[in-house]
């Protein structure tokens, strides 16, 4: 529940900041609507940990090692040169798995030159499965396979113009995707040898930091 309210802050936070910026602007002019579309390749490795399996009432964690190769594009209408309102569509290869990311999307350019620095914020939802690796059930190191849920990335870059109507973007970015999954409560009970365990449902976030490559037309 932390953890949601964490990310509920910090996204109202990033709007704040947005809106703030488009109240100082000092230039009167005219608002345009016009189509554009962002398409990207980025790479991103997992940061943290998350908890597993239970032995004796001693929660494990493990270090979220997964990379994730992604590919995706966004399509929509861009006001004024500043905002950019549009839906994301994608693929991401994880180590132990693949997902399918689908996203709303929202844009803000710190200035309406072709060259400058953009915020954004995807909020939406990774369809897919990381599947399950490791050692046996009854080893720590186990992950069990999973389905994907929320999703959400927070990122800032820089764009530049490469050529009429094409622009070059670098960016660094934050992402969070919440897995559906299990774990092994394993137990042992004083009047046997025998060690017992029963599965537990579980939603769990994995949070990772990343780089992305993109190309804007126009």
């Amino acid at each position: 529940m932390t953890s949601k309210y964490g990310f509920s802050l910090l996204t109202a936070v990033f709007l704040l900041l947005l809106l703030r910026s488009a109240a100082q602007e000092s230039d009167t002019a005219s608002g345009t609507l016009k189509y554009f579309n962002k398409t990207e390749l980025g790479v991103s490795f997992g940061i943290g940990s998350y908890p597993n399996n239970v032995s004796n009432g001693v929660t494990y964690k493990l270090k979220n090692d997964e990379i994730i190769g992604t590919f995706q594009t966004v399509n929509g209408i861009m006001y004024n040169n500043r905002w950019l309102l549009g839906v994301s569509i994608g693929v991401e290869k994880w180590r132990n798995g693949l997902f399918w990311p689908i996203y709303g999307y929202l844009g803000y350019n710190f200035k309406k030159t072709d060259n400058t620095f953009f915020a954004n914020i995807y909020l939406g939802y990774g369809i897919g499965t990381r599947y399950s690796s490791g050692g046996t059930e009854n080893n720590i190191s186990y992950v069990a396979q999973g389905s994907g849920g929320f999703a959400l990335m927070l990122g800032v870059g820089y764009k530049m113009k490469v050529a009429k109507k094409l622009k070059f973007g670098y960016e660094i970015f934050y992402k969070y995707q919440a897995v559906n999954s299990s774990y092994n409560n394993y137990y042992q009970k004083s009047d046997t040898s025998k060690v017992q365990y029963s599965t537990i449902d579980y939603k769990v976030g994995q949070h990772f930091a990343g780089f992305k490559l993109s190309v804007f037309f126009p």
